[in-house]
């Protein structure tokens, strides 16, 4: 009787943990996600409402890591530049680990911007993000991301794609 007692036990603690972080996993491919979404809308405090205080930011081409999210918010959203337009950001999750309160995103990603009058497109590129739980929901703390700029495309904006 205990060791059929028991067997019910670890099954249903293995269930409720497999639940648990398939709904980790599910929310850090959301965050992977509103992340892209963000830059497409135009929405630098919902790009920006995705990182910790304290996040860093690892550019690609060997680019010094920019830390904070006072800094980062400047890099990429400064206000004294014209804006960047994002019509295409696919991101596709390659892994998702979970690991306690760190989650981990890797994946690949195509992206498209329009700054100052031309248009980028970097094919493919690499992305690694570390996220931590933070009051219930996931925020990234290190993000990271690579590509082979000998492939980008650049052309005016408003060329046929």
């Amino acid at each position: 009787m205990r060791v059929a007692t028991a067997v019910v036990m670890i099954t249903a603690l293995t269930s409720s943990l497999l639940a648990d972080e398939l709904e980790d996993m599910t929310a850090l491919n959301a965050l992977d996600q509103a992340y892209a979404t963000g830059w497409i809308a135009g929405d630098a405090d919902g790009v920006m409402a995705l990182f910790t205080d304290d996040a860093t930011i690892v550019p690609h081409h060997g680019d010094m890591p920019i830390q904070g999210k006072a800094a980062i918010r400047n890099f990429w959203f400064n206000p004294d530049y014209p804006p960047t337009v994002v019509p295409e950001y696919r991101r596709e999750p390659r892994e998702i680990l979970v690991l306690g309160d760190v989650g981990v995103v890797r994946g690949r990603s195509r992206l498209v911007w329009e700054y100052e009058g031309e248009r980028t497109t970097i094919p493919v590129g690499n992305y690694v993000i570390i996220a931590v739980r933070q009051q219930k929901a996931w925020r990234i703390r290190l993000y990271t991301y690579n590509d082979d700029p000998r492939k980008w495309i650049v052309e005016p904006a408003g060329a046929p794609e």
